[in-house]
């Protein structure tokens, strides 16, 4: 049994069936079941005050287990000047003699190496989230990292397990890392929330499962396998124009700013809307968010701002394609560990680990991708 498909979650089979019955063709339902994961979505439910230690927060700065230093990047000093010649499009001689750049960051006399702070994106307990699904950690934390330093945004993200019984030292008491907005912006996360999770599901862009994703198609051919050839075919055209058979769900009405803004107003799907955060609402809400949004009654579901076992879209191929082409293997292995948006410009990154690897609890092969 898969536990990351939804299809094997009892909490999610009424929205499933809610999902599949949209479907005219049970043989298309089925191929579709395939593709739609038991997830998790995250919302933003405070600003993040650092009382409590180790709970779910997106930015900020982390609880780290006492002993850990805030992880960094060690950056000799000809890669960082390449760096700078790349930012300010001059020669490494010229930065050298005009800019101030190597006073920016710590010097690490012995790895001869610059000190570059890793970007911190989340930390998750997993004791919070176990109840919505049943392949990560039961207990303790991870502590999701950026290594984002180059101008031309290399990415290496890192995942950082916390047993349960570990002390932590509150990220409050952290100084905050130093970064140089030319190289290493940090910006994107300074504002640190509370995160709330609810179970949830996340189905695959049907436009994805086709030939430029190998896997995806394998995976639904599988499922069409006891069918005659001839209606095998029909499905998997029918596949490339299934999104005009859906019904409009309701995130799908709204621009990405109003969904950033529903999720930053910690405003959580399935808990009422007050009469008095509906008064509050009227200065950010558009036209579409007025038309849906009802006091007195439970909010619909609606994306979160970050994700567990979700999807990815990164230039048409499915971002478990791409982390199989740079750290082997096959890509069906790999899954979306976790997904945040990035910034206001509706990037989102995906987080992608071997399934191997999560089983056993190692996350220290990690690969990085957006999509776009």
């Amino acid at each position: 049994m898969d536990m990351l498909l939804a299809e094997n979650s009892p909490i999610r089979q009424q929205l499933l069936e809610q999902k599949l019955a949209q479907f005219k063709d049970p043989n298309l339902a089925n191929v579709l079941s395939a593709f739609i994961r038991c997830s998790v979505d995250l919302y933003p439910c405070a600003n993040e005050d650092y009382a409590q230690l180790g709970n779910s927060r997106l930015g900020g700065l982390p609880d780290l287990p006492v002993g850990m230093d805030y992880p960094v990047t060690l950056v000799g000093r000809e890669e960082m000047l390449d760096a700078y010649a790349e930012e300010f499009d001059h020669t490494r001689e010229y930065v050298e003699e005009h800019y101030c750049w190597s006073q920016d960051w710590d010097w690490d006399e012995a790895a001869q190496a610059f000190r570059v702070p890793m970007q911190f994106i989340a930390q998750l307990n997993s004791s919070d989230l176990k109840a919505f699904q049943s392949y990560l950690p039961r207990e303790g934390r991870l502590l999701f990292f950026l290594e984002r330093w180059r101008f031309s945004e290399m990415l290496r993200g890192h995942v950082y397990y916390v047993a349960e019984d570990q002390q932590l030292n509150s990220g409050k008491a952290i100084a905050k890392p130093k970064f140089d907005d030319a190289v290493c912006a940090n910006y994107e996360y300074e504002e640190a929330y509370q995160l709330q999770g609810i179970a949830s599901i996340k189905m695959i862009a049907t436009d994805m499962v086709n030939s430029d994703n190998p896997h995806l198609l394998k995976l639904a051919k599988a499922r069409l396998q006891a069918l005659p050839e001839p209606q095998q075919a029909m499905v998997l055209e029918a596949l490339a124009v299934v999104d005009d058979e859906l019904v409009p769900e309701w995130q799908d009405q709204l621009y990405f700013f109003d969904l950033m803004k529903m999720n930053k107003h910690g405003l959580i799907p399935g808990q009422i809307l007050t009469q008095t955060q509906w008064s509050a609402l009227p200065e950010w809400q558009s036209s579409n968010l007025q038309a849906l949004l009802v006091p007195e009654q439970p909010l619909p579901y609606y994306n979160g701002i970050a994700s567990i076992n979700g999807h990815g879209d990164s230039d048409y191929k499915a971002p478990e394609l791409h982390a199989a082409a740079e750290l082997g293997g096959n890509a069906e292995d790999y899954l979306v560990l976790f997904k945040a948006v990035y910034s206001e410009h509706s990037m989102q990154l995906n987080f992608i680990i071997h399934r191997d690897d999560l089983a056993l609890g190692k996350f220290d092969h990690i690969y990085c991708i957006y999509d776009n």
